[in-house]
């Protein structure tokens, strides 16, 4: 009884471990003028090595007694390195003038998004290739096609936003007004893409929940919590589609399920999920 107490609070702790780690080193974010930018890459990057060292250990016992879907969900739970880095950056992209200033900031802010999209990648991988989801050959190839959109959509929008800061100096080069260049690198097209991304991401987020529950890998909080979350970015998404990005007063706060990071948060619960879920024999009182 006390170790099946213990799971579920080391269960809870690890929900909301990005932002226990992310916000203590909000303080050393580099969008504060006096913070040092290789300060904070620093901090991150012992924080970093610190979460691999713990996952290569735990890889050593898990790769003998779960098998690949644990191991997958080692992949997952290493995402909480680049979500905690952005939630300790505390601050939105800055696409004013002053993003010339200082461009490495957006840059970081997307090297993290690209390690995060590269760790879902090799979790894909290893899920598809040892048909850890036990489904038929047709839909595991329909799976595939999903998770390569996904990926996709990913490094698209992730290299778009990165190379925002010389886009806008290009633009500037050129004569135009500052004022007029974001309609025109994130115009309507770019949003749909975006829009497209976040229905099949946020989707496949709800699937594999449910697969792995089905299958008794996972415990029914996670298909619940992540449902709940994906049916929000859906509706985030399908309200900034049909706005154009102008979204009512009042409802601001669906911006923020539409940014890119959330899927990744998603997908690192279903990490720690797949990590917390043991078998009754498993569990001694």
């Amino acid at each position: 009884m006390k170790r099946k107490i213990s799971i579920t609070l080391a269960t809870c702790i690890l929900i909301i471990l990005p932002f226990l780690v992310g916000i203590p080193i909000s303080k050393y974010s580099p969008y504060v003028e006096a913070n040092s930018f290789k300060s904070y890459v620093f901090i991150w990057i012992i924080i970093s090595i610190a979460f691999v060292s713990i996952v290569f250990v735990l890889s050593k016992h898990y790769s003998k007694s779960f098998g690949a879907l644990v191991i997958g969900g080692l992949w997952l739970f290493l995402l909480i390195s680049p979500i905690a880095g952005i939630i300790g950056l505390a601050s939105a992209p800055d696409l004013s003038l002053k993003m010339l200033q200082h461009p490495e900031r957006e840059h970081l802010r997307y090297i993290f998004l690209f390690i995060a999209a590269l760790l879902f990648a090799a979790f894909s991988v290893l899920l598809i290739k040892r048909n850890a989801l036990k489904i038929a050959t047709l839909n595991c190839r329909i799976l595939t096609l999903i998770f390569i959109i996904a990926f996709s959509e990913f490094i698209w929008e992730f290299s778009h936003h990165y190379l925002y800061p010389e886009a806008l100096k290009e633009w500037i080069n050129q004569g135009n007004k500052v004022a007029e260049f974001s309609k025109k690198y994130d115009n309507i097209a770019i949003i749909n893409i975006g829009v497209l991304g976040r229905f099949i991401q946020f989707s496949l987020a709800i699937l594999l929940s449910i697969r792995l529950y089905r299958l008794g890998q996972i415990k029914i909080w996670c298909p619940i919590l992540i449902t709940l979350f994906s049916l929000i970015g859906i509706i985030s998404a399908s309200v900034i589609l049909l706005t154009q990005m102008n979204i009512p007063k009042g409802f601001e706060i669906l911006f923020l399920f539409f940014i890119p990071g959330i899927p990744f948060l998603l997908f690192y619960w279903l990490g720690v999920a797949l990590l917390t879920k043991f078998k009754k024999s498993e569990i001694k009182t």
